[in-house]
């Protein structure tokens, strides 16, 4: 006898309780929707563009500092250089007023070697030995117009360069303070002119004036001097400075460089920076030695030539650190053309690349 099937026992299958992903894996459907979602396009792109920032300031402050390692270099070594003081015979040749005090400075020099106020006030009887200083001055005068015109003759200005040469080796161990000091004494840096007696007694025998016929000149102490002691000190400190600078700023400039390079993610971007930087630098030494002028002149304008001569040496710093500048200029202009074409080029190349981001299959 058979039995009717007995009705199941077990429920029904149940529905699927998860959907069932058609084409496209969860993990890639999920990496595709990170990988186009703006927010987390803003997140990765962060952390690049302050590193991009940084990277165009340290190379920035690169080219500034590279530029006052330069000027500072340069500024010392023609301070020192000894065609820079060669240079004050422009003032004697060109400047009538470098000229009379030249000229005055020998006379009165002459004058007291020779010892005309005691001359004068032995030979002026009584009472009229009071107008000694008088007598004196008018002869200071005489020599002082025949003096002119030695000034101005080659040989003297020859007789010139032959001293500042002969003087340049003490006045650097002068400022840097090592090696025995002849020259130069608390009254400053002095030109021995001594050569140059000759050619003024010759002069002063044409007009007439022959105060020099019974002295042995080479027993004349001929020395004039060139630049005053206070100049001198100021000098010395203009030296220690710059040459503190053209060894703290290169070294400056060498680790912002590194450290940029290193942290820039578009390299080519930082190297203008840094070109700008060499830019902004030289303008702003442009700036300080056109006001500084005036000022270092006045500084060092104690002695014979005074300010007119001070200004000769100050426009031969100045001229070459110009120069000098032009140079780091010129290369800083290649920089930034050879920059800015690496960057286009690169732009083109990133923009032929496809998109390799592929939308989700629906």
């Amino acid at each position: 006898m058979s039995w009717p099937d007995s009705p199941p026992t077990q429920p029904p299958a149940q529905p699927p309780t998860e959907p069932v992903s058609v084409g496209v894996p969860r993990s890639e459907v999920s990496e595709t929707s990170r990988t186009t979602s703006p927010s987390a396009v803003r997140v990765q792109q962060r952390p690049r563009r302050a590193r991009m920032i940084i990277g165009i300031v340290l190379l920035f402050l690169a080219g500034v500092s590279a530029t006052f390692g330069v000027a500072s270099f340069w500024t010392a070594r023609a301070i020192l250089d000894e065609d820079t003081w060669v240079a004050t015979s422009k003032a004697i040749v060109n400047n009538p007023q470098v000229q009379d005090d030249v000229a005055r400075a020998i006379a009165t020099q002459i004058v007291t070697v020779v010892g005309i106020d005691d001359l004068v006030g032995g030979v002026l009887p009584g009472p009229l030995g009071s107008l000694s200083g008088t007598v004196t001055q008018g002869v200071t005068d005489l020599i002082t117009l025949a003096m002119v015109q030695v000034v101005k003759t080659d040989a003297f200005v020859s007789v010139w360069e032959s001293a500042v040469r002969a003087t340049h080796e003490e006045f650097v161990r002068a400022v840097d303070g090592s090696g025995r000091i002849v020259t130069i004494d608390s009254e400053g840096l002095s030109l021995d002119l001594g050569s140059s007696l000759v050619e003024i007694e010759k002069q002063l025998n044409q007009r007439g004036i022959d105060i020099l016929d019974n002295v042995n000149l080479s027993s004349i102490d001929l020395q004039v001097p060139l630049v005053d002691a206070p100049g001198l000190e100021r000098i010395q400190t203009w030296i220690q400075a710059l040459r503190v600078g053209s060894i703290v700023f290169p070294a400056v400039a060498v680790i912002a460089a590194m450290s940029g390079l290193l942290v820039a993610r578009r390299r080519w971007f930082a190297v203008m920076a840094a070109a700008v930087g060499v830019f902004v630098g030289a303008g702003v030494i442009a700036l300080i030695t056109s006001a500084g002028r005036d000022r270092a002149i006045e500084e060092i304008s104690g002695g014979v030539l005074g300010v007119s001569s001070a200004g000769v040496i100050v426009d031969e710093v100045v001229s070459g650190l110009d120069r000098a500048l032009l140079v780091a200029c010129a290369l800083a202009a290649v920089a930034l053309v050879a920059s800015l074409i690496a960057a286009v080029l690169d732009s083109r190349n990133r923009s032929n690349v496809p998109d390799d981001v592929s939308a989700p299959a629906a």
